[in-house]
């Protein structure tokens, strides 16, 4: 085990040293301390400790190390202005399993940075030590054993190392006369969940309500050094790394040590940081001033204004009357006129970002866009049954949605998003917001709801739904390899669950959408080739079967045959019963005899 102490304040350099020196000494390790000056300099070479006594500095350190004689030390320097671009190079030359820091209201604020900026990079383990007045380094440690593996590890890495000083404490909550019984139990059996042996250990049950309470009187009752717990948190040092511990351990004359510690990384983690570097060095990140466009023109497109209510009640007016005349240019051109791609590109930036105003703006937009299409849709279909229109080839497209059409909005979202960050590439948005239909699912979800066709309408709204959630996913991993990030803090945490919940849905969403697949490969034959087996067998040819238009949401198709003869009218029935039984929708047959003769 090695330990990587890092140092900004000189004056708490020998209690750091004596404190880190204590658990590396127990645990077999070797210390390593790094001090930032305020001096420009590169990281220097490593030296023994002994090199330095010259130093007062230093013989200080070295007469707080007295005792651990088989202890190795080895010091360093470099400059504090890119302290978390050093720390991060010593990391990777020594190989640290701990690195210590120490957390000081004195400091610069700029170095209360690099701190939570290495307890979110470093992928070893980090510990932040306060220390109190008049510490020393010595004396007991009191590791609180409660919440998650952090704490599990705090209580493991003491153990370890000053196993006879420490005391693992646990508050149980006072409700019962076995209470007591039970804080035992639960104790013993966190400490072994922590890879401790209990009798190597003082244990120690406090029946309380508070646990800060019942630390705080832990701490006045005994004589302790140092208070290590385990993080709750990787960020907002103040709320969050000492939040558990009482005020009064924290300021004034009963200011005490106070360690708290985060566990390693586990692999994902240093793999998340590799692939970072490499997307680095292999793609073009935005700059500065691009950044500062995409964001300006994503937040001012996003918004509902009436301007955007209006651009979507047209779209959606053309998209319905294109779908209702069997148009695919017309459905075409109201895909171009409709704005609703652009904040589902602002809901992928406000995820990479956690950026929770840019996303309420644009889901605002996506709801409210979503209701006013939908109803201009219901509107239009009640009028097109007033007149006696039916079901078209185009509305039936967008009721059976495939995994095709998934693939088509993910990488439509990635394409979108590129374009729009790359001003010189907006020309291409055009063709983006073709591929990605997002106003005539909606449409034809409207239209089939008037016309009582439930079944289409689901299947539009399986449409429209897949467009969405993939357009997020794809926008927002376009966003992160362009180098987008977000401020490390809480803002994240919410943007981090929602990508997840984002992820699990476009993975749900496979299900429905896999459906046309796995008939086929359930062996299950399609229309086409069921009509081509029954023709071989009568001796006749299939030349091209056409969807032609809806009849009372029925739909007529055109079958042509090739035959020598004139087909029988029991053959036309059994070809009307096939096509009905491998159809998904009602269908009628009408066959087209093509006679055929062949010169001798």
């Amino acid at each position: 085990m090695n330990i990587l102490l890092v140092v900004r304040n000189e004056e708490s350099l020998a209690p750091m040293a004596r404190w880190c020196g204590r658990l590396a000494y127990g645990a077999g390790a070797h210390l390593r301390i790094l001090t930032l000056v305020d001096e420009e300099r590169e990281m220097a070479a490593w030296q023994a400790l002994e090199t330095n006594c010259q130093d007062p500095r230093w013989c200080e350190v070295a007469s707080s190390l007295a005792g651990l004689s088989t202890l190795e030390v080895e010091t360093s320097e470099a400059g504090a202005s890119q302290g978390t671009a050093r720390i991060l190079e010593a990391i990777e030359t020594t190989k640290p399993d701990l690195l210590v820091m120490q957390d000081r209201l004195d400091h610069p604020e700029s170095f209360r940075q690099t701190i939570e900026q290495l307890l979110d990079k470093a992928h070893c383990a980090v510990m932040i030590l306060r220390l109190g007045l008049n510490a020393t380094g010595d004396g007991r440690i009191l590791v609180p054993c409660a919440g998650g593996p952090n704490s599990k590890f705090a209580l493991k890495l003491a153990a370890d190392a000053v196993e006879n000083e420490v005391t693992a404490f646990f508050v149980e909550p006072d409700v019962d006369t076995a209470s007591d019984g039970v804080g035992h139990k639960q104790l013993e059996r966190f400490i072994r969940k922590a890879g401790v042996t209990p009798e190597t250990v003082q244990c120690q049950i406090a029946l309380s309500e508070s646990i800060s309470q019942a630390i705080h009187q832990e701490l006045t009752d005994d004589a302790y050094g140092l208070l290590l717990i385990g993080a709750s948190g990787a960020s907002t040092l103040r709320r969050k790394l000492f939040g558990t511990v009482p005020e009064r351990l924290l300021k004034g004359e009963e200011a005490m040590s106070i360690g708290v510690i985060r566990g390693p990384r586990p692999a994902v983690h240093r793999l998340r940081q590799r692939l970072e570097r490499m997307m680095l060095l292999t793609i073009p990140q935005l700059s500065r001033e691009e950044r500062i466009g995409l964001f300006d023109e994503i937040e001012e497109k996003s918004r509902w204004s009436f301007d955007f209510a209006a651009l979507m009640a047209m779209a959606t007016a053309i998209a319905a009357l294109g779908l209702l005349a069997d148009s695919g240019a017309v459905v075409i051109g109201a895909m171009l006129v409709a704005p609703l791609m652009v904040p589902l590109l602002g809901g992928g930036l406000a995820l990479v970002q956690g950026n929770w105003p840019l996303w309420k703006s644009c889901q605002k937009s996506v709801v409210l866009g979503f209701i006013a299409a939908l109803s201009i849709g219901v509107i239009t279909g009640w009028i097109a049954r007033l007149c006696d229109g039916g079901m078209t080839n185009e509305l039936m497209a967008r009721g059976a949605p495939s995994l095709l059409d998934l693939g088509v909005a993910f990488i439509s979202g990635i394409a979108a998003s590129y374009c729009l960050a790359r001003p010189r590439l907006s020309g291409a948005l055009a063709g983006v917001a073709i591929a990605a239909a997002l106003v005539p699912p909606i449409a034809t979800v409207g239209i089939s709801l008037a016309m009582s066709k439930f079944g289409v309408a689901q299947g539009a709204a399986l449409l429209f739904g897949t467009n969405v959630v993939a357009i997020v996913i794809g926008s927002a991993f376009n966003f992160f390899l362009a180098g987008i990030r977000g401020k490390t803090g809480d803002s994240g945490l919410w943007s981090r669950r929602m990508a997840i919940v984002f992820a699990l849905v476009m993975v749900g969403l496979m299900v429905p959408l896999s459906s046309s697949l796995v008939k086929k490969l359930s062996g299950q034959p399609d229309l086409t080739r069921v009509l081509q087996a029954k023709l071989d067998q009568n001796q006749l040819t299939l030349g091209e079967i056409t969807p032609l238009y809806f009849e009372n949401g029925t739909q007529i198709i055109e079958l042509r045959v090739e035959t020598p003869r004139p087909l029988l009218p029991q053959e036309v029935a059994e070809l009307q019963a096939i096509a009905e039984k491998y159809s998904p929708h009602p269908v009628k047959l009408r066959v087209r005899s093509d006679l055929i003769q062949v010169a001798p």
